[in-house]
């Protein structure tokens, strides 16, 4: 097994300090890297006027300076204020739709009926690391016993479906 599949494909297998650490490293290496942008986007912001458009209206003193800026942040503020207002509106129409809601789990005993098998076959095909079922038309479903590689041990094998009847 890779280390790439147990590291990113299943980060709950690390442990929690560990995977915190990673986080704020990857955190830090984002900033860092978008850091050495700011040169790029400074000469971007300069060429399309921001550079003059600051001049006028905060240095300038035809401009009303700290008043300005105040009403811009303002400006901004309400915006947010109206994102909430509508992601809060959007929750109330929106939030008790059932497609909204967390599915909930079938018994084990639902399952094995569903599936023309007994309970402990369905108990263990739902812990089971893997399992390959067929889907044939018009047949009940089917689990294909997967070829193991030599390398791989078989007790390790998903259980065959043994059928009720």
């Amino acid at each position: 097994m890779k280390a790439e599949a147990v590291l990113i494909n299943l980060p709950q297998r690390q442990h929690p300090v560990r995977r915190v650490l990673f986080t704020t490293a990857t955190l830090v290496a984002w900033v860092i890297w978008a850091s050495l942008w700011l040169p790029l986007i400074t000469l971007l912001a300069w060429l399309v006027g921001v550079d003059v458009g600051y001049r006028q209206l905060i240095l300038k003193e035809h401009g009303h300076g700290a008043h300005d800026l105040l009403f811009m942040l303002g400006i901004a503020a309400l915006c947010a204020l109206v994102f909430v207002v509508w992601s809060f509106y959007n929750r109330l129409r929106y939030g008790r739709l059932r497609r909204r809601r967390v599915t909930r789990s079938v018994d084990h005993a639902s399952m094995a009926g569903v599936l023309g098998v007994q309970v402990a076959t369905a108990r263990h095909m739902r812990h089971a690391r893997r399992v390959v079922l067929e889907f044939p038309e018009g047949e009940p479903v089917r689990h294909r016993q997967p070829a193991y590689r030599g390398n791989q041990d078989a007790s390790r094998a998903p259980l065959r479906v043994v059928r009720e009847g």
